[in-house]
């Protein structure tokens, strides 16, 4: 299962703001990949929407799992800033 895709890159980098913004509302879990041989993780809306997926399958779910996890941190912190530190930001 993919995740959303957007029409360009403002729709995008807006919904990845509250993504961020979000994060603590948001479920997620590990799961098999759909052919059984591996792991991937999704980020999940209140609705059930598949927001956020891994980008590639693991071979053992604790390598999974911490790369969960360590994405749910990251996108936390950034959240944290209020406004997302763009390189482009003035």
């Amino acid at each position: 299962m993919a995740a959303r895709m957007y029409r360009g890159y403002d729709e995008c980098r807006a919904e990845f703001e509250r993504l961020c913004a979000g994060i603590t509302e948001l479920p997620g879990a590990v799961h098999h990949t759909s052919e059984g041989s591996g792991w991937v993780w999704r980020l999940r809306d209140r609705a059930g929407g598949v927001v956020a997926v891994s980008a590639r399958a693991y071979e053992r779910h604790s390598t999974c799992q911490a790369a969960y996890e360590r994405f749910r941190a990251l996108l936390a912190e950034l959240g944290s800033f209020g406004v997302i530190p763009w390189d482009d930001a003035e």
